[in-house]
Formats: C-alpha cells, structure tokens, sequence
C-alpha cells in the first residue's frame, strides 16, 4: 500500500490502529492530535512495538484543530479518526468532505461505540449521522481513562481493516452503513440507508 494515511488521536484505539497498520504493510503513516507531547509518545510505543517493517510513520508538527484542518489533511489518502472530543470528529468531517477523503470513524464510550466509514459521494456526513442515531452534536467528553483495553484492541483492529482496504482498493469498503456495538451485552445493530442527504451543504453537494 503507497497509500498516505493519516491517525487522528493519540488513543489506545489510535495506537492499535497505527500498530496493525504497519503489519499490513502500510506505506505512510502520519500522526496527529490536540497534543504534539502525547503525539511523540505514542509514536515512541509504536517503534517499541517492533512493528514498523516498511512503514514510515510520521508525527505532525502541529496539532489538529479548526483553522488548519484541510491543509493538514489535503495530503492523505485516507484518514482515521480516533480522537476522544466531538467537536473535533465534527471538524474531520467537514474537512474529509470538502476534500473528497474517506473518513473511518469511530466514537462513543464504555462498552458502547459506533464504527463508520464516510466516503464522499457516497455517504451522510457525521453531521447528518449524528442525530440519525441519537448522539448529541457534543456529547459529555469521554473519560479517556476509561477505557477497557480489549474494547480499544477491536475497534483500532477494524479501523484498520477499514483504512487497509480503502488504501489498497481491495475488497468492498462501507459507505452508507453504520455498526453499533455494545461490548458489555454482545449486541452488534446495523444502521443501513445513511446515504448522502440532498440539502446538507456538506455531503448533498457531493451526492453522484
């Protein structure tokens, strides 16, 4: 994969990601987050990891936030987000859907989480999704803290696949499907029909 792939978040689910990103034999990797200290540690464990193989992974200089978004993202091929604050999810959205870049996107907190792939073109921004599935546009900030490792090891593991397979155009990509999993009770529902909407002035003006 010569693919560019951008990681935003310096979570337990960004590190698993990035992790079995590099085993797949992902081409480039860049990092990038609300801090560039927690940025630069979480890149230290990924060399620990021994993963690296061919994959030059990058850390950004600058932190992700409104003002710059789409000239730190313009550069990728695909782009995950595994940031814990809302309103930067919502930024990525905007951002991924101006430039035309598939966005893999997981969010929620506990034992519950959603997991879904926005291609423009294609697929409702996260703006539209939201409410279609009953969050908040700025839900309560997630407790990072909280998390239960091998909850963040499955979902970082199925961004992965997800970012790969975009990267790599093999195999069939979501795009108008969302997947709610509740680890705690072993429930998984999916969410269908979540197609562009025709008077967002985000993802309508790019319905094909």
């Amino acid at each position: 994969m010569n693919a560019r792939i951008l990681i935003l978040g310096t979570t337990e689910i960004a590190f698993v990601c990035a992790e079995q990103l590099m085993r797949v034999g992902a081409g480039h990797l860049e990092l990038a987050g609300s801090s560039v200290y927690d940025l630069h540690l979480l890149a230290e464990r990924l060399e620990a990891a021994g993963a690296k193989h061919c994959t030059q992974v990058g850390v950004a200089e600058r932190t992700f936030d409104a003002h710059d978004s789409e000239d730190l993202i313009r550069n990728f091929d695909v782009v995950v987000d595994a940031m814990v604050d809302w309103q930067l999810k919502l930024v990525a959205s905007d951002a991924c859907m101006r430039l035309t870049k598939p966005l893999v996107h997981v969010g929620g907190e506990g034992f519950r989480y959603q997991l879904y792939t926005m291609r423009p073109g294609r697929s409702a921004c996260l703006r539209c999704v939201f409410p279609r599935i009953g969050i908040d546009d700025f839900p309560k900030a997630q407790d990072e803290d909280a998390s239960f490792p091998p909850v963040a090891s499955v979902l970082g593991s199925l961004q992965a696949i997800e970012a790969a397979k975009l990267a790599s155009r093999f195999g069939a990509s979501q795009g108008n499907e969302l997947f709610k999993f509740d680890f705690l009770s072993g429930e998984m529902e999916m969410v269908t029909g979540l197609d562009a909407v025709s008077d967002c002035p985000d993802c309508g003006n790019r319905r094909r």
